[in-house]
């Protein structure tokens, strides 16, 4: 019994000596659907599990006790701000496959003044230079995260290799001696301020287009602007707060990026071209003075407060199984109608809250509307056909389930093709719920082929 008791002692006496490294349970981590939203954990030493494949913004931020994370070769994508003011936070091992980081997601932490490194390498991300030299050869790598080369005033020519993807946003901000970058074709994406402040951009004329056709920044003063054919991408903020009146997008542009066009105060006129795919957050925001939109068949996504704050007066939403999202038309005050076109797929949580103008919207069978697209909305009718997903979603409004009722008397007769028609030819104006109601094809648009349906369906024809 003695030496069993002895035994124990020794093994209680090695334990204290020689602690083993305690780790968090896969519990201490909120996870969803692969993303890492936070941690609850208290742990010094911390491996992230297996199953996650993104890191999502703010996930650690301000957390002081965090000294070292392990991240698995699962992850590929870590957030802005994901480990923002780690006071504690010197190492991070691993992350072999982590090919993109957002801003600021180790900023207020020793890691990057713990590495000796020329280049601070995390997976196939380059994090930060640590150099002072004057001609830089990049590492290969996917991406480059953001202010990555922030005022590195050595730095006069950078060379990158042919896997680069993406440059982050502020990656070269402020590099006073950069008169030369060498950026392969492969580059797809350039965050806002990449290059600004350097020699490097505003040697590259009106229209500096890098990579694979990305226009980083409008270098010019012009009020009536048409973006160059072979553009593919407007940059992040390449025009913001500029005095741009007009615009017209060419055919090869598939993306316009995050506020790329915001608070473009006197814009009044946009001319979409088939082919744009993409209208990022915020592109639009603030345009107060432009009255009238419709966007291209080709367009798939519209951001989250893409027009927010604008002047429009009517909206015309085409697309192809286009996805408007969360308060896209935010606070647009003087709208009067909207058109939503059968190629709409879903209108999400806000898209047209505070247009308290809004008198009329008119949503097809098969687009999913969210209940609370039109909070603060008090005013409008929906017009949608009877017992379609939208007079459900949206019952809590007065709704119009007579298509074409232009006139409105609650039916359907020839006095309401006759409006359609006088409508379109500018001869009667229409309220804004009117007007919703007279796209009785639900194709985003008022045309003389609405007034022609209306006689149709009443000579039982269709």
């Amino acid at each position: 019994m003695k030496k069993f008791i002895s035994l124990i002692l020794i093994c209680i006496m090695l334990t204290v000596a020689f602690p083993f490294a305690a780790n968090a349970a896969d519990s201490d981590f909120v996870v969803e659907n692969g993303i890492l939203l936070s941690y609850r954990g208290s742990y010094n030493e911390i491996t992230l599990p297996s199953a996650v494949y993104a890191v999502a913004d703010s996930a650690f931020e301000g957390n002081t006790t965090l000294t070292s994370v392990t991240i698995p070769s699962s992850v590929d994508e870590i957030g802005d701000r994901a480990f923002y003011g780690c006071k504690s936070l010197k190492s991070v091992k691993g992350g072999a496959n982590v090919s993109l980081v957002g801003e600021f997601a180790f900023n207020g932490t020793p890691y990057y003044d713990n590495s000796e490194e020329e280049f601070l390498m995390l997976g196939k991300t380059l994090l930060w230079y640590n150099g002072d030299d004057m001609y830089i050869t990049l590492p290969s790598c996917s991406s480059i995260a953001p202010y990555a080369f922030l005022r590195c005033n050595t730095a006069k020519m950078v060379r990158a290799s042919s896997g680069l993807i993406s440059i982050g946003a502020g990656a070269f901000y402020d590099c006073a001696s950069l008169e030369s970058v060498d950026i392969p074709s492969t580059v797809s994406y350039i965050g806002a301020y990449a290059f600004d402040g350097t020699p490097f951009l505003s040697s590259l004329g009106e229209f500096p287009t890098l990579g694979d056709g990305i226009l980083v920044k409008y270098n010019g003063n012009q009020t009536h602007v048409t973006v160059p054919d072979g553009v593919r991408r407007i940059g992040s903020h390449s025009f913001v707060s500029s005095k741009l009146i007009s615009v017209n997008i060419p055919e090869s542009v598939f993306s316009v990026d995050p506020y790329a066009f915001a608070d473009c105060v006197g814009l009044n006129e946009i001319n979409f071209s088939d082919g744009l795919v993409t209208i990022g957050d915020g592109a639009f925001r603030g345009s107060r003075s432009l009255s009238s939109v419709a966007t291209p068949a080709s367009l798939k996504y519209l951001g989250q407060f893409s027009f927010s704050g604008s002047g429009l007066n009517d909206v015309r939403l085409l697309g192809s199984d286009l996805t408007v999202s969360d308060n896209a038309f935010n606070n647009c005050k003087e709208m009067s109608y909207a058109l939503i076109s059968n190629g709409v797929k879903a209108v999400n949580s806000g898209a047209f809250s505070d247009c308290t103008s809004l008198s009329g919207i008119s949503v097809p069978a098969t687009s999913d509307v969210s209940f609370d697209a039109l909070s603060g909305c008090d005013k409008v009718t929906v017009t949608t056909p009877e017992n379609s997903k939208a007079s459900s979603a949206l019952s809590d409004h007065t709704l119009n389930t007579v298509i074409g009722d232009a006139d409105p008397d609650g039916e359907l007769n020839i006095l309401d093709a006759t409006c359609i028609q006088c409508f379109t030819a500018d001869v009667l104006p229409l309220g804004g719920a009117q007007a919703a109601a007279c796209d009785f094809d639900f194709n985003g648009v008022i045309d003389i082929l609405d007034a022609a349906d209306v006689q149709m369906t009443l000579a039982e024809l269709k």
